[in-house]
């Protein structure tokens, strides 16, 4: 038997998921007291009071004592009353009241799922003055003090510590010293590659962690990645922003803005950050305003950058042979030394001599050290005592030792613009399943599974694997692996738009075509693919860089065309909008007019989203000429409709109803028109007509639209549903508004993005409002602010203050 109560929002009780009706009146505020104090005592008299909202009866023990018992008899086997000397208690379990469920979360810190079991406005249905005032008022504040903090979130961004860490006894005690200290602190990690900086820096910072109980941040700044350039500033403060729980779209545009509000959020809070490989002092000077603590990370010295340098050297011999020890045990390390010193005392190349050694146990470490020795086995000379020369030499070992199909996956891995790859990818990449080359890899430290599923190496290894690549790999085999590579992120990309996105970006001109050995990824569900996307999107922006640097110009294009679906769903224009502006210069190389008004209409798109709105519009108007040239009827509708949009959010509706109005006459009156591209056309004129107070012709639209053949776009839907219930509300017809908009809720929960359900619930509010129903109107207007504050969007201000008119269904 599986009993549950539930106050966090309306009464309930449920037996084995089966509803159990508790009689409304006092036997309802009689248990919600109960319950409000779980495993407490109360007093008769108190719940006297309570019950009878303070004016209890002559005989209030006896008229108590027969609520309890009618209380009792409803609730049959879910009766949780007990009857103690002079009082009562509700006797529950922490797994049968959320109420108890709520505070084991907030007092274990998982405030998110603290937040989550609050279902609403808290028993609403309760008549009691005295109990709303004396009792769920205190609950309700407990719930706005979790959700406050739960905004506030603190970031744990550090990678996970090396299990067997040695040595580096000194700096890790240096480290934790400046700690002790007041005020803000730099400190610095500096040396040479491979010498163990990043590992050094996670292993400290994992273990004074608990000091900075306002969280930590991490990010690795690619200032000597091969592939990639640095880490903008700006880019780090927006990810640094999201992390700390600032919404997308509410993060400024320029490094100014977004240097303050990081200061300002970082400010009074005992932070911790990590700036990973560095490309010098000037590449994160602006990141270090603000937080409590932050450790930087470079082969650069980054002189008078901070208050403590640490340079790193290379480890020890006692230090070194701890290593090996760690990783091999004491029993078989009887050449410490000679391997150390062909090593140059580097832990990556102690690390990947020590993985070698693990494959073949009954190796002894002297033949190792030989083999090290040879000089026929090097590329480099050891004699120059430069440590990435040892780095080199260790590599080119442990590649001579892997199996031609890891070795052939190592060298791929060179052509590869990183950050990280899947097994998929890495298929595509290779044209033959890869999964047991990479595996190999991963066993001899070549590549590590930094994220389940997800496989990366040190920027050293990538730098040696594009060398072995560019010597051992031909290059037409070179070419055509891009070529898959490329192919492999594109046709993944096409199958999500046509499964799961309506096939919404159509068919190109120059539609793409799969090379052979390319595996694209699929997805049965739009969440899994969207999942992907997301794991995969710095991926892929990778790869866009990579195809337009190496003229690639196909795909450069058609990646960009077929992710403007997830980068609108998702709202990242902030992070794509510079590519959006390649795609253009390549079409625009290619002599394609058509794509380049395609990608002029998104780059539109994406200004406006970011808050550009006379930049949207400049380029909308751009558009719409771009079209006329190329004689494209449709394109116009488009660009037209763009227009329309942002004059109506340029607080111009009048101008918005003309544009929208002649772009539909327009489409009504020429061979390309289609019901899809009716919908779309009637849609924006109705929501123009809508801003500009003409309700009464937003009627006549949405009967055209019912005229229209064939099924439409539940995205769209759902849009002009939300526009006609709109229409109802201006005209009044209030009880018609309601199944509207839950017809918009339903269409856009499948394909709708965030912005669309929040606008749809504060009308629902508006229109229960209106019909009298204050509880109702104050649940849709709380789901809605509640959306509108996740992503900070300034409507939120607009809801609070309908939330504040409305009267309180409880206290009138």
């Amino acid at each position: 038997m599986v009993v549950q109560y539930r106050v966090l929002g309306a009464l309930e009780v449920t037996l084995d998921g089966a509803e159990v009706p508790v009689p409304v009146g006092r036997c309802r505020v009689l248990l919600a007291a109960l319950l409000l104090r779980p495993n407490q005592f109360v007093s008769v008299d108190e719940l006297a009071e309570l019950v009878w909202n303070g004016v209890p009866p002559v005989r209030a023990r006896q008229s108590l004592h027969q609520v309890v018992r009618r209380l009792r008899v409803a609730l049959g086997e879910a009766d949780c009353v007990r009857t103690l000397s002079g009082g009562y208690e509700a006797r529950v379990e922490p797994e049968e009241l959320d109420l108890l469920r709520f505070r084991e979360l907030v007092a274990a810190q998982d405030l998110t799922g603290a937040v989550k079991l609050w279902r609403g406005p808290m028993l609403t249905d309760i008549v009691s003055e005295l109990l709303h005032r004396n009792e769920i008022r205190h609950v309700a504040e407990e719930y706005a003090e979790a959700l406050a903090r739960s905004k506030r979130r603190a970031p744990r961004l550090l990678p996970a510590a090396m299990p067997r860490f040695v040595g580096r006894a000194g700096h890790l005690r240096e480290l934790t010293s400046l700690v002790e200290g007041t005020g803000p602190v730099t400190a610095t990690i500096t040396g040479t590659a491979g010498v163990g900086k990043s590992v050094l820096a996670v292993q400290w910072a994992q273990s004074v962690a608990d000091r900075f109980p306002d969280g930590q941040l991490h990010v690795n700044m690619r200032g000597f990645d091969r592939h990639r350039d640095p880490m903008a500033p700006g880019d780090v403060l927006s990810r640094f922003l999201e992390a700390l729980g600032v919404a997308t779209e509410r993060i400024p545009a320029g490094m100014d803005g977004q240097a303050a509000l990081y200061r300002e959020l970082t400010a009074d809070r005992r932070l911790l950050v990590v700036l990973d490989n560095a490309r010098d002092a000037e590449h994160v000077r602006p990141l270090l305003t603000g937080p409590s603590f932050v450790l930087i990370t470079s082969r650069d010295r980054l002189t008078g950058l901070a208050r403590r340098d640490l340079t790193l050297d290379v480890l020890s011999t006692e230090e070194a042979r701890a290593l090996l020890v760690s990783r091999l045990g004491e029993g078989r390390v009887d050449a410490a030394d000679d391997l150390v010193a062909w090593c140059g005392g580097l832990p990556l190349a102690l690390a990947i001599v020590a993985a070698r050694a693990a494959e073949v146990p009954n190796l002894p470490l002297s033949a190792l050290a030989a083999e090290l020795a040879d000089e026929r086995t090097r590329l480099d000379s050891l004699d120059t005592g430069d440590a990435e020369t040892s780095v080199r030499t260790v590599f080119q070992w442990s590649y001579q030792q892997l199996s031609p199909q890891a070795a052939r996956m190592f060298r791929l891995v060179g052509v590869h613009p990183g950050p990280d790859l899947t097994i998929p990818a890495a298929t595509s990449l290779a044209g033959e399943p890869a999964e047991e080359a990479v595996r190999e890899l991963v066993r001899a430290n070549l590549l590590v599974e930094h994220v389940p599923g997800r496989f990366t190496c040190h920027d050293l290894l990538r730098v040696y694997a594009a060398d072995r690549a560019e010597a051992d790999e031909a290059e037409a085999s070179r070419a055509l692996a891009v070529e898959r590579m490329l192919d492999h992120y594109l046709h993944t990309l096409v199958g999500i738009n046509r499964t799961h996105y309506w096939n919404h970006l159509g068919v190109l001109d120059d539609p793409p075509v799969p090379s052979g050995g390319a595996t694209p990824e699929t997805f049965e569900r739009q969440d899994e693919a969207e999942t992907w996307f997301q794991a995969e999107r710095t991926v892929i922006h990778a790869v866009v860089v990579l195809a337009d640097e190496q003229g690639h110009d196909r795909h450069t294009s058609q990646l960009v065309w077929f992710v403007t679906d997830l980068v609108e769903r998702f709202g990242l224009w902030r992070e794509w909008i510079g590519l959006f502006a390649r795609a253009t210069q390549v079409a625009d190389r290619l002599g394609d007019r058509v794509q380049v008004a395609r990608f002029a209409f998104l780059r539109a798109v994406g200004h406006a989203r970011l808050g550009e709105l006379e930049w949207g519009l400049e380029l909308f108007e751009a558009t719409d000429l771009m079209w006329e040239e190329v004689g494209s009827v449709a394109g116009q509708v488009r660009a037209q409709a763009g227009v329309a949009w942002l004059l109506g959010e340029l607080g111009r509706p009048h101008e918005s109803v003309e544009v929208a109005r002649k772009s539909l006459d327009l489409l009504r009156g020429d061979e390309c028109r289609t019901p899809t591209r009716m919908r779309l056309a009637l849609h924006q004129l109705a929501g123009a007509l809508v801003l500009a107070d003409r309700p009464a012709e937003v009627l006549e639209l949405a009967a055209e639209w019912e005229t229209l053949d064939g099924v439409a776009d539940p995205h769209n839907s759902g849009l002009m549903a939300s526009e006609l219930a709109r229409a109802y509300l201006g005209l009044g017809r209030h009880a018609e508004a309601v199944p509207k908009l839950m017809d918009a809720l339903e269409s856009l929960g499948q394909k709708g993005t965030w912005v669309d359900l929040a606008y749809a619930e504060n009308l629902l509010g508006d229109a229960h409002h209106e019909l009298g129903d204050p509880a109702e109107a104050r649940a849709w207007w709380e789901k809605a602010a509640a959306r509108y504050a996740e992503h900070e969007h300034p409507d939120e201000a607009a809801v609070r203050a309908k939330l504040t008119g409305v009267s309180d269904p409880v206290n009138g």
